[in-house]
């Protein structure tokens, strides 16, 4: 056995070289090899690749992934900076991955290096391919992360044709950045790419933007470069019409777009606003507590149905009954039931016909407050956490997605209130609002279940019935969260939620307890 002496000392001499870099990130060289063999044992490190290692909790569970792809980018910096100096640069499809911001880690990244080529098999099924490529190294660098890239307009015009066709959104997103056609004139002329000219021309006629087209193929004529624009996208339309606020933004718009036919698709038809309002709010009283009991299991409360049920008539004692003394599971209970009502009040605003998503933007942070205003009260969380968006990076277990950094979360929660104002379809407003809610993760905690208040929230305004997300589906249900966030393939998750609503109605008027 270890002494924790000789733990701490090891710790405190490896947290110098991770303050030195700013990651988790250590190479055996940093190391002493009684330190490493140390924090080894003990599960302090864990290996990437021989050489290589990862500072980690040790009470994180085999196979957990949250940890590598917390780190995933900060490995590549620093393994690539340590092994090529500036003598390699991601390759061009790469490299869009980092302009776009794309929020998935890659199974692979693809790096261009003047010498040294090999695949480095990483944790997790992940890797890094290298290869020697002196002739093209690319001639415009530029860093995001503090990596080696392509800039924006060379990857652009250095993309192989099939990037467009296999990552439309990607490549769309891509082009609604460029700031000004001659960003991408002057590389198609400088580097002589005649046949990446006619792509890009192409590509702005097919994105309807007519006016950066023929600013870039004048452009070229001028130089004597004449192109025949070449489409190099397959599919039928564009999902954006405008050019984007940030790659984030309009990730989530051109997604919202591309998604919301699948969900028509497949969910039935909105049955209309109740004849019988209070009835309708008399049914989701009657599924507070299977709701709520259900809602909370998710997240890993342990809470029962009595509890649900003390905390609902203010009879629980902390002070008396040892399993109330569970603070964190009562204050947990003791605020989904504020929350719930403040949702239900909204609803019977919504039922009546005012705009659900106003009304939605209005109150979110209403919910979240009274989600987390008991712990705040009880000393558990900070107060000041009660307000705004989470101020931190947040990693979802097990998830090669990544949310967006906090700097863009008032872009993306901007382009996500004007994606539910301007859907005209009650069951799409519901399922998209519940998955990019929490594709996003606007809040440190608390996002699946604000999620499902959102959900719905919106569900009434066509009508729909209140819905629960079971715990004994919680596998399922993560699993069809994480695929979409990795495939986006959304019929999935709207069959998912589609069986759980017709659950619910199959128990009409609700489950009893």
């Amino acid at each position: 056995m270890v002494a924790i002496d000789a733990i701490a000392e090891a710790l405190a001499r490896v947290r110098v070289q991770v303050d030195k870099q700013h990651a988790q990130i250590i190479h055996s060289n940093d190391l002493a090899r009684g330190d490493r063999e140390t924090l080894i044992a003990t599960g302090w490190l864990q290996e990437i690749m021989r050489g290589w290692y990862m500072l980690v909790r040790p009470d994180i569970a085999t196979g957990d992934t949250a940890a590598w792809y917390a780190n995933f980018w900060d490995f590549v910096r620093i393994y690539l900076n340590h092994r090529f100096g500036e003598a390699y640069c991601l390759s061009a499809e790469s490299s869009l991955d980092l302009h776009t911001d794309n929020p998935t880690i890659p199974k692979q990244v693809i790096v261009i290096v003047k010498q040294g080529s090999g695949l480095r098999k990483l944790m997790h099924d992940t890797s890094l391919l290298m290869y020697t490529d002196v002739k093209n190294f690319p001639s415009e660098i530029t860093q995001k992360q503090g990596i080696n890239i392509f800039s924006l307009p060379y990857a652009l015009c250095k993309a192989a044709p099939t990037y467009f066709q296999k990552t439309p959104r990607d490549a769309e997103l891509a082009l609604r950045t460029i700031k000004m056609p001659a960003e991408l004139s002057r590389v198609i002329i400088q580097y002589n790419l005649k046949a990446a000219g006619a792509r890009i021309v192409g590509a702005y006629l097919f994105l309807q933007d007519e006016k950066t087209a023929s600013a870039i193929k004048n452009d070229l004529k001028m130089a004597g470069l004449l192109v025949n624009p070449n489409n190099p996208f397959q599919q039928q339309a564009p999902l954006l019409h405008t050019k984007v606020k940030s790659p984030y933004a309009g990730r989530i718009q051109s997604m919202w777009a591309e998604a919301r036919e699948t969900v028509i698709q497949y969910f039935p038809k909105p049955p209309g606003l109740p004849v019988d309002t209070q009835d309708y709010l008399h049914h989701i009283d009657g599924i507070y507590q299977y709701d709520a009991y259900n809602s909370l299991s998710i997240e890993g409360y342990q809470v029962t149905y009595e509890l649900i049920e003390k905390v609902k008539n203010n009879q629980w004692d902390p002070v008396r009954n040892e399993y109330d003394n569970n603070i964190k599971n009562a204050m947990a209970a003791k605020g989904y039931f504020d929350a719930f009502q403040q949702v239900k009040a909204c609803v019977a605003q919504i039922i009546q016909g005012e705009n659900a998503a106003s009304i939605v933007q209005e109150n979110i942070q209403i919910w979240y407050q009274n989600l987390f205003g008991p712990s705040a009260r009880a000393g558990i969380i900070k107060p000041e956490s009660l307000f705004g968006y989470r101020n931190d990076r947040v990693f979802i277990r097990n998830s090669r997605h990544i949310p967006p950094p906090k700097e863009v979360l008032i872009d993306a929660m901007s382009a996500f209130f004007e994606c539910l104002e301007h859907e005209p379809h009650s069951a799409v407003r519901a399922i998209l609002g519940h998955y990019f809610f929490v594709y996003i993760h606007p809040y440190m905690d608390g996002n699946g279940r604000i999620a499902r208040f959102l959900m719905n929230a919106l569900f009434a305004s066509g009508g729909y019935s209140w819905t629960v997300v079971r715990v004994a589906n919680r596998n399922q249900y993560i699993t069809t969260l994480e695929n979409t966030h990795t495939e986006f393939n959304m019929a999935a998750f709207t069959q998912f939620i589609k069986g759980e609503m017709e659950a619910v109605e199959y128990n009409n008027p609700y489950p009893k307890f």
